[in-house]
């Protein structure tokens, strides 16, 4: 089925017409890959999810002092779980199913297909595996399967930092912000402002005053991880331009200026959250401003990862 979508993906054209590939007229620049775009976002959304559900158990639920049993009734570990074994399940498709597409197009064994350096994708399986026995184990309600969870996938993440040159290691640093950050805002409001808006046990001011406490529990985080996403940003731009004009004369800088634009009205949202909406919480209703706000973040967030995978799939201006 990966192979029929790659087929498809490279055959996509406007009605009527010719189909469209890479370097054709109309199309996108010659060195884009479709498929390896599309491989990029499972990967990042998969990352997302699970540096978001330890995001989610460690920076804002445990930070919580004393939480009714309502309130643990409704942030109950293992749904935080579930997401965190979504997101390694993504993670397993992208790094198994992208080398099995290109044996499957190049029509050569699998084996041939893995990357080259078999240590690294080795060591890399084997941070997953421990990734996904943690978050079972969550699961199984065992809690301390969160810190298996955790190491398994911070050093998967983290991988680069030993293993790349210098802009490899900031971009890895970066993916791991933005996770902290936008991943565990997703798990935030889809366990979190949900769950309590959707409560029926809990009356509405308490349900107002635990959603306060969640979002700010979340803000130090968030705060944190935004400013390291900002340098580690700039950074890796720097890096990868070289020159100012590139922003304007090749396709990569086109494409980081379409994730500037994104990432700029992310940050905008996120600060209008931040110095509007968070001083308001605590009164009866605000769960449902804070979650409006909250998805209109996460619609851009997502755009962001469009973007980037695509960014990811082109060369760096020479």
């Amino acid at each position: 089925m990966l192979h029929e979508i790659a087929q498809a993906a490279q055959q996509i054209g406007p009605p009527g017409g010719p189909p469209v590939g890479p370097g054709g007229p109309g199309g996108p620049p010659p060195e884009f890959s479709f498929t390896d775009a599309f491989f990029q976002l499972v990967e990042f959304v998969g990352v997302f999810l699970a540096v978001g559900a330890i995001g989610f158990r460690f920076g804002i639920v445990r930070q919580i002092r004393g939480m009714s049993d309502e309130a643990k009734a409704i942030l109950r570990a293992d749904n935080a779980a579930l997401l965190g074994i979504l997101g390694v399940a993504l993670l397993w498709l992208t790094y198994l199913g992208q080398p099995y597409v290109e044996a499957v197009t190049n029509h050569k064994a699998f084996a041939a297909a893995l990357p080259k350096n078999l240590s690294q994708f080795e060591w890399k399986m084997a941070m997953l595996t421990i990734g996904t026995l943690g978050f079972v184990l969550v699961r199984a309600t065992w809690r301390g399967g969160w810190a298996i969870a955790a190491i398994g996938v911070l050093l998967l993440v983290l991988q680069p930092l030993y293993t790349s040159r210098f802009s490899g290691k900031v971009n890895a640093v970066h993916i791991l912000a933005a996770s902290t950050w936008l991943g565990t805002l997703l798990v935030l409001l889809l366990i979190g402002i949900r769950g309590v808006a959707r409560s029926t046990s809990t009356a509405g001011a308490q349900r107002a005053e635990l959603v306060a406490d969640l979002v700010n529990s979340f803000s130090p985080l968030a705060l944190v991880a935004s400013a390291i996403v900002a340098v580690t940003g700039v950074t890796t731009a720097w890096l990868h331009l070289k020159r100012i004009s590139s922003l304007w004369t090749t396709s990569y800088g086109i494409a980081l200026d379409v994730k500037l634009v994104l990432v700029l009205i992310v940050v905008t949202l996120g600060a209008w959250n931040w110095r509007r909406v968070r001083p308001s919480l605590g009164a009866e209703g605000s769960e449902q401003t804070i979650r409006r706000s909250a998805k209109m973040e996460l619609t851009f967030a997502a755009l962001v990862l469009i973007a980037t995978s695509v960014l990811v799939t082109l060369p760096s201006p020479r």
